[in-house]
C-alpha cells in the first residue's frame, strides 16, 4: 500500500542524487533538513526522519500513496493495527466476535477520544465507510467490495446504486457490526488499512472542503497529532496525550523533513540532524559498512505496464520480447544494489503464505527468468515474430517513469535493455510521481514503470489490479479467461483450491503479459543506533511509528 502504492501506488521511493550542480544549494537544503524552520519542533525528545516524498493527502478516505498512509496511521487508528512482526493486534477495537458462518464481524470499541475530546464511536466508522464508498473521488473505495473486504452491498454501491448503505452499522456507540457477502480470509488485515479508518463526522462536516488540508483542519485519535505541515518541506507530529495508549508512546514527537535528494539527507545524518534516511543505489557502497546501515525487503513491486491502445503493444510477441530482454539480475545486483530482488511475475515474495506453509512465490512458477545472452536471444526471437506480424522493421515506444530512485536508474536500465533489440527505440518521458500517476489515469503512455504496494497479505492485492475495469488497470487489459480464473478463486471451496486458482490466474496473466514484474524493492537505510521502533512493513502501511524510542 500499494502504491496507489495504494498507488500505494504510491508512497514512492527515494530520489536520485547529488551532482556537483546541487552543491550550490546544499546549505539551504541542510537547513531545511535540520529542523531549523520556525514551524519545526526541535526541543524535547523528537525523532527526525528524512523522507523523499511529501504527503499527498491526510484524508484517510482519499489517500492513495505510501507516505500519506504513514502519516495518517501515525495520527489516526482503525479497528486493528499490526505489530513489529506484521501480526494483527487490537487498536480501537479491543475485541471482536465472528459468527459461525464467518460472515458477520462484531467489533467492540475501547474507550477512546479524538484530540478535540469527542469520543471515538462506532458511528465514526459507519460515517467514514459510507462517505468513502459513495464518493467517486475515493479511489480505494473498491477495497470495500469483492475485490477487497467483501462487505455486503459494496459491489452494488460501487456499481451506482445510491439507495443502499454498506452492511456496516453502529449497533450502539461502542459496537460496530460488519456483514460480509462471502468469507474474506484477509478481512482483519484490511481493517488496519487507512481507507477503513474512522472519521469524526461533526468535525469533518464543520471543516467542509478544508478537511485534512492543514493541521488546524484535522483531529487525531492515534499516538501523534499533526501540528504543522509546510508542504514540500516539513511535517511535525507531536505526541497525542489524549491517545488511549499514550503511556506507551515514548517520544515527544516526530519531525519529518521532505528531502528529495538522498545525498543531502545522508550528509545530514552524518551531521547528527537526521535519525533515519533511505539510501539510493549510488550511496549503498559508501555506507554499507556503516554500523547504522540496514537493509530490508519491502513489499513494493515495480513493474512495466503496457498500454493496449498502442497499436504495436497489442502484439503479444512484442510484449514478451520486452519482458524477456530485461536482465533483472544485472539490474538488482549491479545497478540498484540496495537489497532489491528479481521478480518476473506479478506477485512478490514474502507477501503471503499458502495452505502448504510455503510463500506464494516459492510454490508458484517463475516467469521471464532467463538473463544475459540467453535472455537477449529469446527476446530477439519474440521480436522477430512481432515484426513479421506487425509488418514493420522498426518502432518507437515511450517509457513513462518518475525521476526518483529507484525508478530513474531502473528506467534508464530498461531503456538500454530494450534498445538491444534491433529496431526498437525507447523515448523517455520523465514525470514527477503525481504527474506520472495522472498520465497513467489519462492513458497518456505507451509503457510505464510503475509500482504497487500490497494493501493486505494476499496475492489478490496484486492480481485484482488486472481485472477488467479495475481502476488501476491503466493499460485496459481485458481477459475473460483471467477474470474467470479470479472468480473461481474467490468462490473456491477449499483454501488449497483457492491457492491453485490464484496461481492459475497469474499464469494466464504472464502468458498475456499486460504487465510484468521487474523488481521488488530493497530498503537500504541509515538508522540512528539510539533510535528503535521504526517498524517497516511489507504489507499495508509502509512504516508505523507508535513504538518509537530514542535514547537521550
Amino acid at each position: 500500500y500499494k502504491c496507489s502504492q495504494n498507488e500505494h501506488a504510491g508512497g514512492d521511493n527515494m530520489k536520485k542524487f547529488l551532482s556537483l550542480a546541487c552543491c550550490s544549494v546544499m546549505a539551504f537544503s541542510l537547513a531545511g533538513c535540520s529542523g531549523s524552520s520556525g514551524e519545526s519542533s526541535s526541543s524535547g525528545n523528537y525523532v527526525n526522519l528524512a523522507k523523499e516524498n511529501d504527503v499527498i493527502s491526510m484524508d484517510s478516505r482519499y489517500a492513495t500513496d505510501g507516505m500519506s498512509f504513514e502519516m495518517i496511521a501515525a495520527t489516526i487508528e482503525g479497528l486493528e493495527s499490526v505489530d513489529a512482526d506484521g501480526n494483527i493486534v487490537p487498536a480501537l477495537a479491543e475485541s471482536y466476535d465472528v459468527s459461525d458462518d464467518g460472515l458477520t464481524y462484531t467489533f467492540h470499541l475501547r474507550d477512546a477520544v479524538w484530540s478535540n475530546d469527542d469520543p471515538v464511536t462506532a458511528q465514526d466508522f459507519e460515517y467514514a465507510w459510507n462517505a468513502t464508498i459513495k464518493n467517486p473521488a475515493a479511489e480505494y473505495a473498491y477495497l470495500f467490495g469483492s475485490d477487497g473486504a467483501c462487505i455486503k452491498n459494496a459491489d452494488e454501491i460501487l456499481d451506482g446504486d445510491d439507495s443502499l448503505n454498506l452492511a456496516a452499522k453502529a449497533v450502539d456507540e461502542k459496537t460496530f457490526e460488519v456483514e460480509l457477502s462471502k468469507k474474506c480470509p484477509y478481512f482483519l488485515s484490511l481493517m488496519s488499512f487507512p481507507v477503513f479508518y474512522p472519521v469524526n463526522e461533526a468535525f469533518a462536516e464543520e471543516q467542509g472542503d478544508q478537511y485534512a488540508l492543514a493541521a488546524e483542519n484535522l483531529i487525531a485519535n492515534g499516538p501523534y497529532k499533526l501540528v504543522s505541515w509546510s508542504k514540500g518541506n516539513k511535517i511535525v507530529l507531536e505526541k497525542n496525550d489524549k491517545y488511549w495508549d499514550a503511556d506507551n508512546v515514548n517520544v515527544d514527537g516526530i519531525n519529518v523533513n521532505i528531502v528529495p535528494e538522498a545525498s543531502t539527507s545522508a550528509l545530514d545524518f552524518e551531521s547528527g540532524n537526521t535519525d533515519f534516511t533511505k539510501l539510493n543505489s549510488t550511496l549503498v557502497d559508501k555506507y554499507k559498512d556503516n554500523e547504522a546501515y540496514t537493509e530490508v525487503l519491502e513489499g513494493y513491486l515495480w513493474y512495466l505496464q503496457y498500454n493496449y491502445a498502442n497499436e504495436y503493444l497489442q502484439n503479444e510477441n512484442l510484449r514478451k520480447a520486452i519482458a524477456t530482454v530485461i536482465d533483472r539480475e544485472d539490474l538488482v545486483e549491479n545497478v540498484l544494489k540496495d537489497g532489491s530482488v528479481v521478480c518476473g511475475g506479478f506477485v512478490p515474495e514474502a507477501l503471503a503464505t499458502g495452505p502448504d506453509g510455503k510463500d506464494y512465490r516459492e510454490s508458484a512458477p517463475e516467469y521471464f527468468n532467463i538473463f544475459a545472452e540467453d535472455g537477449l536471444k529469446a527476446a530477439q526471437e519474440y521480436w522477430d515474430k512481432a515484426k513479421k506480424e506487425l509488418g514493420v522493421d522498426s518502432i518507437t515506444l515511450s517509457l513513462l517513469y518518475e525521476p526518483s530512485d529507484p525508478s530513474k536508474p531502473a528506467a534508464e536500465f530498461i531503456q538500454s535493455e530494450i534498445q538491444k533489440l534491433d529496431g526498437i527505440t525507447v523515448e523517455m518521458v520523465s514525470q514527477e510521481k503525481e504527474n506520472r500517476i495522472e498520465k497513467q489515469k489519462a492513458r497518456d503512455f505507451d509503457m510505464v514503470l510503475t509500482r504497487w504496494g500490497p494493501d493486505y497479505a494476499d496475492p489478490t492485492t496484486y492480481l485484482n489490479l488486472m481485472l477488467t475495469g479495475n481502476a488501476y488497470n491503466y493499460g485496459d487489459y481485458s481477459s475473460k479467461e483471467f477474470d474467470t480464473a479470479m472468480a473461481e478463486a474467490a468462490n473456491a471451496s477449499t483454501d488449497e483450491e483457492r491457492w491453485q486458482k490464484l496461481q492459475d490466474a497469474e499464469a494466464i496473466l504472464m502468458n498475456d503479459v499486460p504487465v510484468v514484474g521487474v523488481f521488488q524493492v530493497g530498503g537500504a537505510s541509515l538508522i540512528n543506533k539510539k533510535v528503535t521502533g521504526i517498524e517497516n512493513h511489507a504489507v499495508g502501511v509502509p512504516y508505523i511509528y507508535k513504538n518509537l524510542k530514542k535514547e537521550s
